[in-house]
């Protein structure tokens, strides 16, 4: 493999008689990846370009820290002012980000290290992405695996979705973390590595800090030790306890961290919290009993009672906290916000709807992740001792995975870098088999193989956007140069559609009345039903809200949809082109359409 498998490195390699470093691997696919990716770069560099509305509300998070906001407040003013929201989100993805643009910000105008921050935020994590995969290509396959696994992450819809340039949500830190966590989980199947459990207990609270995007992965890790442990007794005795320890001693250290006091008793379901803390703290010490009792229990069908005893104190705790945080988290969210804006967010789309609406791009995306579950299943079945565990294992992960994608499509990003570890083993063995026969020569080929395995792959032979002229139009509307003309204006508050709220927060002094983010439930409602209501009733709203400008942009779904939902609304007249009186158009330059409210409330 290793003529095909080292192409820049091979000939200094052979020399030395081993392949290329891994550190050199990753840089040459970091450096073929910024390449791909240049058009986004410049679009960060020139223009301070957002790709996704989140990236936009995360540099506004990180603007409150660096202008002094409390570590623990994580009020977002500017958002239905004057009471804020309480966002959802933790400092811990804040936190470089906020040391980046103040260490830049020395030799760089805060506007260019901010972007410049932007840039190199997700090529760490990209970076940090294939350290991961690496780790895991060689703890499954060997070394000879790890560039053709380095190349799959790289042509994956993950790397070219949530680690582009201008991307620094809290998304890609949790995909990397996940692939740490799924690591440790294999490293620690061999008894001798069983210490890399602690780790993958500690990433999996940090996970938790960040967000609960994890809970379900994290949750299976724990499942697959104890079930590791019922099978194979005191060969992972070690393990399983590393694994409570690790866990145990980060949850409070997280939560201490990332919560402040005040916050303390909170059951939030959308964010770590006691309703998270409690339930994982009643799991350590399952673990840690059932760890301790280990050595009396010499029967798999001793173990299998232990563990279901231990998981009815754990199915107790969870019961007598917030049960409903573990199959709705967005649970309390207004039935209209809901039903207008939530479910319609692509990202939150089940499957079944994302294959009716766009089936091209849907199978772009699925047919590799899926191609790649089935050569993991396959080597689950065809490797034998350890090494068949330890692929059984990344299939659970893929199968959880996979069910996530099947509620939410977002969980693809998710599933695409776990499958992919099976893509490199088909490569491998495909390889091994070629190479062995008369067909040696044809074995250089396989490599062409990445192609399948891959989103960009299926992308040249199928078409790609269905809704390729509606995604355009969106993407003028959220444009940085589209909310220009509307930063020139005095501060004040906006009305505009739900997904404009995050750029004109982070791109103009005004406050919005709505974003997309559910917690900002009052604000959503007034923003919609202002919309919805005839002229004169959505002015009553408007003032009730302090509201001093309102912005359409027909390019925008929601506008729209609004305008049809009530056609004698607000929405609906604007579109058309009738301007209430108590409106004033400004001159239109851009994507948007500006009004001015002529009386604002004295109160």
């Amino acid at each position: 493999m290793t003529s095909i498998a080292y192409p820049a490195e091979r000939a200094k390699s052979r020399r030395a008689g081993r392949p290329a470093p891994v550190w050199l691997m990753i840089v040459g696919v970091l450096a073929l990846g910024f390449v791909l990716s240049f058009p986004n770069v410049r679009g960060v560099w020139r223009n301070g370009t957002f790709f996704d509305s989140d990236d936009a509300m995360q540099l506004v998070q990180v603007r409150e820290l660096l202008a002094g906001q409390n570590w623990f407040d994580m009020t977002i003013w500017r958002l239905n002012p004057p009471h804020g929201v309480f966002m959802h989100w933790s400092r811990v993805i804040d936190l470089p980000l906020a040391l980046m643009i103040k260490g830049f910000g020395f030799v760089l105008p805060m506007q260019m290290a901010e972007r410049l921050a932007r840039l190199v935020f997700p090529l760490l994590m990209q970076g940090l992405l294939y350290a991961a995969v690496a780790w895991l290509a060689r703890l499954l396959i060997g070394e000879k695996a790890i560039f053709a696994a380095l190349v799959l992450t790289l042509l994956s819809g993950a790397v070219f979705g949530e680690f582009q340039p201008g991307r620094i949500d809290h998304t890609a830190p949790q995909i990397v973390l996940l692939m740490f966590m799924l690591a440790s989980l294999v490293a620690a199947i061999d008894p001798a590595k069983a210490r890399y459990a602690v780790l993958g207990g500690a990433l999996a609270a940090l996970s938790l800090g960040i967000s609960v995007e994890n809970l379900p992965f994290i949750a299976a890790m724990g499942i697959a030790f104890v079930a590791l442990w019922i099978l194979r007794g005191a060969e992972m005795k070690a393990a399983l306890a590393d694994f409570g320890i690790g866990l145990g001693l980060a949850l409070p250290l997280v939560f201490v961290a990332t919560i402040g006091r005040a916050h303390w008793l909170d059951a939030s379901c959308d964010a770590y919290s006691t309703a998270y803390l409690l339930p994982g703290l009643g799991g350590v010490a399952a673990i840690l009993a059932l760890s301790s009792v280990s050595p009396r229990l010499q029967t798999k069908t001793s173990r299998l009672v232990a563990a279901a005893a231990a998981g009815s104190g754990i199915l107790a705790v969870i019961l007598l906290t917030r049960p409903i945080c573990f199959y709705d988290p967005y649970t309390g969210i207004d039935p209209l916000v809901r039903q207008i804006w939530l479910k319609n967010v692509e990202e939150a789309m089940p499957l079944s709807r994302f294959f009716r609406q766009e089936p091209a791009m849907a199978t772009i995306y699925m047919l590799p992740a899926a191609l790649g579950l089935a050569a993991v299943v396959l080597a689950g079945f065809r490797e034998t001792g350890i090494a068949r565990t330890r692929w059984l294992v990344v299939a659970v992960m893929c199968a959880v995975a996979l069910g996530l994608s099947l509620w939410m499509i977002r969980a693809i990003g998710f599933l695409a870098p776990i499958a992919l570890l099976g893509a490199a083993w088909a490569i491998i063995q495909l390889y091994e088999i070629l190479a062995a026969t008369k067909w040696r020569a044809a074995a250089k080929l396989v490599f062409v193989l990445v192609l399948p395995f891959s989103p960009i792959g299926w992308a040249l032979v199928l078409t790609q956007d269905s809704q390729a002229a509606t995604r355009e139009a969106r993407s003028a509307c959220l444009a940085s140069a589209a909310f220009a003309p509307l930063a020139e204006l005095p501060p004040g508050i906006v009305l505009a559609p739900i997904d404009a709220g995050s750029h004109i927060l982070a791109l103009t002094p005004h406050g919005v009345l709505a974003a997309p983010y559910h917690r900002n439930n009052a604000g959503n409602r007034a923003a919609l039903g202002a919309f919805l209501a005839d002229p004169p009733a959505a002015r009553e709203i408007l003032r009730a809200n302090r509201v001093r400008y309102v912005a359409i942009c027909p390019g925008l779904a929601e506008t729209a949809a609004l305008a049809a939902r009530a056609p004698d609304g607000l929405a609906a007249a604007l579109t058309r082109g009738e301007t209430p009186d108590w409106l004033t158009a400004l001159p239109r330059d851009g994507a948007y359409q500006v009004f001015v409210i002529r009386e604002l409330s004295k109160n």
